[in-house]
């Protein structure tokens, strides 16, 4: 009596399916219903076929006789159940899995925590068909492996997508393993295996575009610290001196900052100093307390809106403090190591080596960060010099001008400093092959060497270009620096400016005693009331001439400059309109070191400081204030004047007898160069653009040839390789 209505009950069971089925093919053949249930996507296709063309109605039978013999009973459990080890144990492992357990470690210390993207690939491949069909019954999906039905009606969706998605071709041997799942073979295709194995390397294959698992952005936008974020980038950054258009990046970071990246949990207890290394970390304390930017947000906003920006390494900017520093920490740290590994090491041995390290790492981070207030600070007065220039234009365009007006111009005009920034290029050989291809013949051949000087002026926003080649002096010295200087200063400069303030690498043809005695010789005749040398730190000196050196290079580098007078108009088209390219000759290089040395003393300890203010002290006198940096400290007053030279004294009149071309100071090209450059003159170049002073063809005496006697060296080096051949014959 129990049994019948269990086996009705059965019955009724194992006919619902099958009823549904039938309803929904019929609501679909009348046009109410999408898609069939449970049925692909080719087989609707083929009941539409079968209503239209009564042919096929046999096919519809046979579908329908299949769909009843299906039975309650199904196979999901065998099928499933022996991967539900395998979905379950698809955890998160190494450094991620650390972390998320040290961030509930109070609460649940032994969680596991999903791969949840893993899975999702898992599902994706196994459940559903190619269609985005169910190839198990849902419950039994949910029941064995654990998944939510919304999860599973998610994941149907993308793979119904992907089903939809574009396909674009491949070659075979570009396609990772992990896309072989979104292959598509062709139709006629039986097995896929042997087809695959049969392609060749270059054969193209469809792929279907992969997946996306994650839609949508996060609950948590920053977007209101992002032009915050980007202010401090571009605050915090200078230009490398790369060309524009350069795969690497154009700006590095601060030199303080080492990483972007702000500290981990297991890094709280590290000095405050190491962690405002970081760029996240530093942002941050900008902001509110409550309020913070993750590592991942600033990396995207960086990728997006700053992608030339990066940390600056240490290879591109070396320092010598630098790399002392981070020599000595390294050893240190490596000493107290090994003495811990021994076991056996001397304790207080230990603490010493420790604290020697960390005492070089302070050490270190101070210098970074001078380096960064420093740069800082030349910015600042820049900016602040063109402010001002740009005020004086203002108050001297005035038509109507008022009384006030004509004192606030005179006050700003006597409190202005004009600040420039100057410094070498790289020099420059010709001819230069840079659009077309170099003779092979002339690679090796010596060349005429050009030296160019950089003067970014920051309150007139122009820039000067000195050009002058070894014929006029052989190579970069303290004379080229200042008589280029000298030429600017008084064909450049408005004559109302009272001060100056130049910055300049440490280079020695920058910072030497005689650029000093030059700028007490134009305070000392009343030229300019002060002016001030700064020298940035070594190899820190990442500042504006880099980048107008690097537009010229690159310009040379694609272009042909066979003589000077191409160099000279490369570089005013290139710098134009805010710039001038001006050539100077050896009559217009002064012989500086032996005119200023006869009135001033030199100038020790020079390498000690990097600010020289040169003015009048309390007695009137001329004299120089130094000190070790260029925005902080105490100065140190030195006089430079000659005890038997008058003050009085004007060397600026012997100038014509201390050039270079009277002087007979101008160097002297080598027979060998010159030959060299009549090879190149006769053979390669046009010879209307052969220079004047290199001498006709055939008249440069050539070098005899080479005696036809064969060098013992050739003949000795003959008979070794024929021993050689012996051995390895006899070895055979």
């Amino acid at each position: 009596m129990n049994r019948k209505p269990k086996k009705e009950t059965d019955t009724n069971k194992q006919t619902y399916r099958i009823k549904r089925m039938v309803e929904s093919v019929d609501r679909f053949l009348n046009g109410k219903a999408r898609r069939p249930y449970s049925l692909r996507e080719d087989i609707s296709r083929g009941l539409k076929d079968a209503q239209i063309n009564p042919c096929l109605n046999n096919a519809v039978q046979d579908i329908d006789n299949m769909s009843k013999e299906v039975t309650s009973s199904c196979v999901c459990k065998e099928s499933i159940g022996k991967f539900e080890d395998m979905f379950n144990n698809m955890l998160h492992t190494g450094q991620s899995l650390i972390h998320r357990a040290s961030i509930q470690e109070p609460k649940k210390p032994h969680k596991k925590y999903r791969n949840i993207n893993k899975q999702n690939e898992w599902l994706l491949e196994n459940v559903f068909d190619v269609y985005g069909n169910y190839l198990f019954c849902v419950s039994c999906i949910t029941k064995i492996l654990d998944v939510h039905s919304s999860r599973l009606r998610r994941l149907r969706e993308i793979k119904r997508e992907q089903a939809n998605a574009p396909i674009r071709q491949m070659r075979k041997k570009d396609i990772l393993k992990e896309r072989a799942r979104d292959i598509i073979p062709p139709e006629n295709i039986t097995n896929v295996l042997d087809w695959w194995v049969s392609l060749d390397n270059n054969s193209l294959v469809d792929l279907r575009e992969p997946p996306k698992l994650h839609h949508g952005s996060s609950n948590n936008s920053k977007k209101k610290f992002l032009s915050i974020f980007l202010d401090f980038v571009d605050t915090n950054s200078q230009p490398n001196g790369r060309q524009v258009g350069s795969h690497g990046p154009l700006f590095f970071f601060c030199p303080k900052f080492d990483r972007i990246n702000a500290p981990s949990k297991s890094e709280v207890d590290k000095p405050d100093q190491w962690k405002r290394r970081s760029l996240v970390y530093e942002f941050n304390h900008t902001l509110d307390v409550s309020e913070s930017i993750s590592n991942g947000t600033a990396k995207s906003w960086l990728k997006l809106y700053r992608p030339k920006h990066a940390i600056s390494p240490q290879q591109t900017d070396y320092c010598v403090i630098c790399a002392e520093c981070q020599e000595q920490k390294r050893r240190a740290e490596t000493t107290c190591n090994r003495l811990q590994q021994n076991g056996n090491g001397d304790e207080e041995r230990m603490r010493e080596c420790q604290t020697l390290a960390e005492s070089y790492g302070l050490l270190l981070e101070e210098h970074r960060m001078e380096a960064d207030r420093e740069l800082r600070y030349y910015r600042q007065q820049a900016n602040k010099s063109r402010s001002s220039y740009l005020r004086i234009q203002e108050l001297q365009d005035k038509k109507l001008r008022t009384k006030e007006d004509n004192l606030l111009l005179q006050k700003i005009i006597k409190d202005t400093t004009f600040t420039l920034s100057l410094d070498f290029q790289q020099s420059k050989l010709t001819p230069h092959w840079g659009y077309t291809a170099q003779p092979g013949e002339t690679y090796y051949l010596r060349k005429l060497s050009h030296n160019i000087f950089g003067i970014i002026n920051h309150a007139l926003a122009r820039n000067a270009v000195y050009v002058s080649d070894e014929l006029a002096c052989a190579a970069k010295n303290g004379d080229l620096t200042i008589s280029f200087l000298d030429h600017y200063l008084h064909q450049k400069i408005p004559s109302w400016v009272r001060h100056l303030c130049f910055y300049m690498d440490n280079g020695a043809t920058n910072k030497n005693q005689y650029m000093v005695q030059y700028g007490m010789e134009l305070v000392q005749h009343n030229h300019f009331e002060t002016i001030k040398l700064c020298f940035l730190v070594a190899g820190h000196a990442k500042f504006d001439p880099d980048r107008l050196f690097s537009r010229i290079a690159n310009a040379f580098n694609n272009n042909d400059v066979f003589v000077t007078e191409q160099l000279l108009t490369l570089i005013q088209n290139t710098i134009k309109p805010t710039g001038d390219c001006i050539h100077i000759t050896n009559n217009e290089i002064i012989y500086w070191k032996g005119l200023l040395a006869n009135k001033y003393k030199p100038l020790e300890d020079i390498k000690k400081y990097r600010e020289f203010l040169i003015k009048r002290d309390d007695d009137g006198k001329v004299a120089v204030f130094q000190r070790k940096c260029c925005y902080e400290g105490d100065s140190v007053h030195k006089v430079l004047l000659k005890e038997k030279v008058a003050a009085s004294l004007d060397i600026r009149k012997q100038l014509k007898k201390y050039s270079y071309l009277v002087k007979g100071m101008s160097p002297k090209l080598s027979d060998e160069k010159i030959q060299d450059l009549c090879k190149m003159f006769d053979n390669c170049i046009d010879p209307e653009l052969r220079p004047e002073w290199l001498p006709v063809p055939q008249s440069v005496t050539m070098k005899s040839p080479a005696t036809t006697g064969e060098p013992p060296s050739a003949m000795l080096a003959r008979r070794h390789r024929e021993e050689l051949k012996k051995t390895k014959r006899k070895m055979t």
